[in-house]
């Protein structure tokens, strides 16, 4: 029995130091927003409430995005795609992950939906594993959903969305070294979805933050690349209504 003691300290020993080490790592490694994404949050007095930010329409709406950030991003790099949404009328809400990773929080949508009850109609979106996250809420909650985003991203299983009940946009960047996944995807739920490809971005442009690894160059400005994914997004939602 001392022995079997001794065994369970030393195994929850190694459990807790692996669960500070992750911790340590991906605070470390997260990414924070760059200026013109600052800039944005302090120009527009966007709402910062209960690990969320809020970019609210000029008028009232009926119609919401929630936006899953990508993989150790912080949300705040999103300002400028979600404040342009918002400008078009639409409420945007990017949720902050516990550790910056989505598979921590897949269901921090419901807690977003309950907080804007005057919402009726919810699309739900995320950007590379903010994405991959985002379609895995939706298969498991599509009858609270009218719409699914796809910004450079692909789900676990192409095959669950065969025929889904709810329209796919997939939006991919012809220099992000993921579009063969993300063109696979589409490839495979092309009778029900809707894709669009910005010709010259890559994956880090999606935000704006320092650091992707092992991305592809842009060959047009961040600026432009994300004006694109507002573009195609509010045409997106717009076919919805």
């Amino acid at each position: 029995m001392k022995a079997l003691r001794i065994l369970l300290i030393i195994l929850l020993a190694v459990l807790l130091i692996g669960v500070i080490g992750m911790i340590g790592w991906a605070t470390a490694s997260a990414q924070d927003a760059t200026e013109p994404a600052l800039e944005i949050l302090n120009q527009n007095g966007v709402e910062r409430e209960d690990g969320l930010l809020v970019f609210r329409p000029n008028s009232p709406t009926d119609t919401g995005l929630i936006y899953y950030p990508g993989g150790l991003v912080e949300p705040e790099a999103y300002a400028s795609t979600a404040q342009g949404i918002a400008d078009e009328g639409y409420l945007v809400v990017v949720p902050k992950m516990p550790l910056n990773l989505a598979f921590t929080g897949i269901n921090r949508a419901d807690a977003i939906q309950e907080q804007f009850p005057e919402i009726d109609s919810w699309i739900i979106g995320g950007h590379s594993l903010g994405g991959a996250m985002a379609a895995q809420y939706a298969k498991n909650n599509v009858d609270d959903l009218d719409g699914l985003i796809m910004y450079a991203s692909y789900p676990a299983n192409n095959e669950d969305f065969i025929d889904f009940p709810i329209p796919i946009l997939s939006i991919s960047a012809s220099n992000d070294p993921g579009i063969p996944n993300q063109a696979a995807f589409y490839e495979t739920v092309s009778d029900s979805a809707t894709q669009v490809i910005i010709e010259g971005g890559n994956h880090r442009q999606y935000a704006d933050y320092a650091y992707q690894p092992r991305d592809g160059i842009a060959t047009i400005t961040a600026a432009q690349q994300q004006a694109e994914i507002v573009k195609a997004t509010v045409e997106f939602i717009e076919s919805l209504e």
